[in-house]
Formats: C-alpha cells, structure tokens, sequence
C-alpha cells in the first residue's frame, strides 16, 4: 500500500504540473533517518518532508514530521506526528500568509523563532502573517500566532511548550533605510499566556535597531524593553535588554567586537522563549538566555599574506552580580595553505564555564586541535585530532568534587571524487564518569556518505557517539551517548 500510495502521488504531481503547465513549480526535501541502540535493540525513525509549491503568486509549503521509537514507549519517549502547512499570495509588493512560518526581529531581542536541522531544534509560530514593501525602501511586518517548539534531547523529541501551546503571540516589525547604509527599525511584540492571572497581564516587547556604515566602519545597535508579569504572583515586572556591536573591515584584516545586556527579557524565563538574543560565545554557550546576563565578544580575522590565515576570538558572559555563574571562551586559530594540495590547520580553544550545567560548579577545558587536508586528483585525504585538558568540580554523587581527566578525538576520512568519503573516528575519556558518560571511557565510528547522484545522498554511521553538553545559537542540551547503526537519506527533488 505504500508503494502504490506513493507512485499515485507521484502520478498525481506530474499530472498537476503538466496541467498547469510552465508556471507551476514543485521542489522539496525529504530527511529520512533509521536509529537502532546496540544497548537494547531498540529503533528510531524519523522522516521530515518539506514540499514547497509555487504557482504564480501562490505560495504553499507542506511538511511532514514524524519521529517513531520502538516500544514500550513511556512519558519522556513516545511518538510525535506532525503535519504543516503555509499557503501565500505573494506578489511584489507584498504577501499575505497563513500557516506555519519562522520570523525573526531585529538580532532576535524582541522575536526569534527558526529551525536548525544540524541541532535538530524547530521554532515556529503559527497563524496569519502580511508583509509589505513600502516606499523609501520601507518594510512592514505584521503577526499573530501561537509558539511550537520541538527540541531534541535525550535521544528523543519533546515539545517544549506542551503545556504553553495556547500562548498567543502578536507583533509588528517596521524597518527602513533611508540612505544606502542607513537602516533603521522599531517594533512591537505582545504576547498573551494561558498562565497569567488575568487577561491584563500580558507580556510585551518593544524597542528599535540603526546601523550605519563609514567606510570600512559597520555599527549596529539595538535594544528592547520588556514589560511582562511576575510569575505565579502576578503583577507587572519590567526588563530590558541591549546588543551592540561594531565591525572594521579592510583588505586581509577584520574586527567585530559585541557587546550585551539582558536583565528580565526573555519571555517566558522557563525552559522555551519567544526571544533569543545573540551570546558573544562563540561555542554557543549561554547562562539563561536574556533572564540575567551580560558581556562582550572580540573576534580578529588576518590574512597578511595569500596562503596564511589567522583568527581570534574571546568572549565573556556573566550575571550582573559577576559571581554566580559565567563563561568565558578564548580560542586562536591559524590555517596555512600549501599550493593547492595541502593545507595545515592548528587551533587552542580555552573553555571555563562556572555554574552552566546542571550540578557542575565549574568547569575549565583546554584543547588543541590539528587538521591536515590533502587533495589530488580525485583523492581527498584529512586527518584531525584534539587532547582537551579537563579540570570539573562537581556537587553531586556519586563522584563529588574535583575531577581531572582528558578527552581525545581522532578523525581520518578518505574521499574519492564528490561521491564517497569514508571516515573512521575515535573518541577517548581516561577516567570513568558515571554522570557525563555512564562510567564508558571509549567510542569507534565509521561512517560512509555516498552521494548517488546530485539530489541523494547516503551516510550509514556504525558504532559509538559519547554525547555530552553541546550548545547552538544560544541553546544547550546534553545529549545522550549511542551506540548502534544510524542510516540518512537525504533527497531533494
């Protein structure tokens, strides 16, 4: 039944667009992934299918999600079906759209939903949404629509806002630019939850962003004011936020430097936002995302000559109490290029972060990292490595205190041509930690990509991932270790 459903829509399709003619246009992207645990056989899969139509100045996309786990299934890891949609009528000036879709205000202050498949983290709102393009290069965006946030952790999918999906969000983002590097912004972002004591007690967002550009000067500027309601006792409860930064940029040489602070942003301070402003980490480590942080990032880019590049960066954040909990990340890196053939990379990352993780107090990491590339022909060799110096205080049995230990990742991979690359790998703890990897001290991969042909690519990853605290955007979970056989297909079409 699968097979004939699946010819018959791909019958269907090809009738529709012969019908249409010239001006329909179908394209898509289907993610189909099988897990299987070696623990204790259980399975995973999941297939995520976005199909984008576009007819004229209609617009839709649909998409397909479905994440099945091998039972028994229990509260924390069970099935989750979803099923979205978007239709538009865009013409040039503006559009008019209802379904699910991704907006972003400004840096992310006021409004910043988004989807990063990498770190498989899906924000969407859903509801109705207009844009329009106004004269002097003006562009107006209006909103209303309810929050969904589907975050993986765990080795699983949760909804992180189950019990929040009838919050309501409504907005307005206006942004001009007066002169060619000229821009400015305001915008309004009110938000109605299900959880707050009366229909008066809603949160909201507003604020406005300019840039300006001077020759090779860029400065950007941005800030946000909150006026929300305290959680559980109600009444109203203020906070604001700011971000800062400016960039020089000239023939071999860059800057950027950033600066932040968030006191009471975030709406909601619980385990998901409607907002998420920028961290000057650049890991992507963050304390609580704009409930109470600030700090600054420096980054410098250097090429003084042809095959030689160099790179700095350091960032800090901190609560405003500057005890309590904090990160602070530094890393250089230089890349030299040796003709076309090789090229010889070297980087020291210096990580400590006090008070980010659950039951850590503090934890400081160093680690060097080597990469080696070689092309010839059709032959594609690279080699990595990193030993990481770990020093971690804990506050938890069963291994409370200060624990030293080191962390090592080895990569080879082998490519020939565009079409396959074999990597074998190998990460290594030596000491045993209950908490941080279940008491496993080692973990082999290898990993086959095969692109068969320019829309299809294959990888089928065997053995042993030992997961840990990984951040993105802003955003950390701690993954599970695996062990098993992980198989993607990646199609577009």
């Amino acid at each position: 039944m699968r097979v004939r459903t699946g010819i018959s829509a791909g019958l269907l399709l090809i009738g529709i667009s012969a019908a249409a003619g010239p001006n329909l246009n179908i394209q898509g992207v289907n993610r189909a992934e099988f897990w299987a645990f070696k623990q204790d056989w259980a399975t995973a899969m999941e297939d995520k299918l976005d199909l984008n139509v576009k007819y004229g100045d209609l617009n839709g996309v649909f998409g397909l999600f479905l994440f099945e786990p091998s039972k028994p299934w229990d509260n924390l890891r069970k099935p989750l079906r979803l099923f979205d949609y978007t239709l538009a009528y865009s013409p040039k000036k503006f559009e008019v759209l209802y379904g699910k879709y991704f907006q972003t205000f400004g840096k992310g202050l006021a409004l910043r939903t988004y989807q990063d498949d990498d770190f498989r983290h899906y924000k969407s709102l859903f509801g109705l949404r207009g844009s329009a393009k106004l004269p002097l290069r003006t562009d107006l965006v209006l909103l209303g629509g309810r929050l969904r946030d589907v975050f993986f952790q765990q080795n699983t999918y949760q909804i992180l806002n189950a019990s929040d999906t009838g919050d309501q969000v409504l907005g307005a983002d206006l942004t001009t630019r007066p002169l060619k590097r000229i821009a400015l912004g305001g915008r309004y972002v009110r938000v109605n939850r299900s959880t707050d004591l009366s229909p008066t007690a809603f949160g909201e967002l507003y604020g406005g962003n300019a840039s300006a550009g001077i020759g090779p000067v860029e400065v950007y500027g941005e800030g946000c004011w909150r006026l929300g309601t305290k959680p559980g006792i109600g009444g109203r409860e203020t906070g604001k936020g700011y971000y800062v930064n400016a960039a020089l940029a000239f023939s071999g040489y860059s800057l950027l430097s950033e600066y932040m602070d968030y006191s009471k942003l975030a709406v909601p301070s619980g385990v998901y936002h409607f907002n998420d402003p920028p961290t000057p980490i650049k890991s992507g480590v963050s304390i609580n995302r704009g409930v109470d942080e600030r700090g600054f990032g420096i980054t410098a880019t250097a090429t003084p000559f042809g095959p030689l590049y160099l790179e700095g960066v350091y960032g800090r954040l901190y609560k405003h109490d500057d005890t309590s909990a904090g990160v602070v990340e530094w890393e250089g890196k230089s890349r030299y290029s040796a003709g076309t053939a090789w090229t010889f990379e070297g980087k020291f990352n210096h990580m400590f972060q006090q008070n980010i993780e659950l039951h850590v107090l503090d934890r400081a990491v160093e680690s060097p990292t080597v990469h080696v590339n070689w092309v010839g022909g059709q032959h594609t060799v690279a080699f990595e490595g990193s030993y990481a110096f770990v020093n971690e205080t804990r506050d938890d049995p069963p291994q409370p205190g200060l624990m030293k230990y080191h962390e090592t990742v080895l990569t080879l991979s082998y490519g020939y041509g565009a079409n396959l690359l074999f990597t074998v790998g190998w990460q290594g703890v030596d000491k045993k930690l209950s908490r941080r990897y279940n008491d496993e001290t080692s973990w082999p991969l290898f990993e086959t990509v095969w692109s068969i042909t320019d829309r299809n690519v294959l990888r089928v990853r065997l053995g042993a991932e030992r997961g840990g605290y990984t951040c993105s955007g802003g955003v950390c979970r701690f993954e599970a270790p695996f062990a098993g056989v992980k198989v993607q297909l990646i199609s577009r079409f």
